[in-house]
């Protein structure tokens, strides 16, 4: 198991939260490929953010990104995958989960970059090494459109 998918799996537990919360995509390798292909112009890459198949967008800057992730998704959504870069798995881990747990989740761990995408591939929204959050989508736009650069 990568290091990453492991600090996910720790923060799980020690949040206490529940399988309808967050959980591990079991068929990984044909979702992320079904969202590359969607999102992504060039093939497989290791960072998305560089190459989007439609225009992106930046966010304003925030110290800790990932909790404002409440404020930015859209209020009508019940979950939404959370794609993690993991260098050591062969394909990024998916989790399916709830909005309101993913800012807890990622700061009980260390540093990552990270994709939160719409089950309807409407809109993807990512932070990367850089702490900058970047959004692909015209409903995330619309609905942040005072929290962009």
């Amino acid at each position: 198991m990568g290091a990453v998918k492991t600090e996910i799996e720790q923060a799980i537990k020690t949040l206490e939260l529940e399988q309808e919360d967050i959980c591990l995509v079991s068929d990984v390798k044909t979702l992320y490929v079904e969202l590359l292909t969607h999102f992504v112009k060039s093939g497989d890459r290791r960072w998305w953010w560089e190459d989007f198949k439609q225009d992106s967008f930046n966010f304003m800057k925030y110290e800790r990104p990932f909790e404002q992730l409440i404020h930015i998704i859209p209020k009508d959504i019940d979950k939404v995958w959370l794609m993690v870069e993991d260098d050591e798995e062969e394909y990024y881990p998916i989790y399916n989960c709830k909005p309101a747990v993913i800012g807890g989740v990622i700061g009980e761990c260390s540093a990552f970059e990270y994709y939160v995408i719409d089950k309807n591939k409407a809109w993807l929204l990512c932070e990367n090494h850089s702490d900058q959050l970047i959004g692909v989508g015209e409903k995330l736009r619309t609905k942040n459109s005072d929290k962009l650069q």
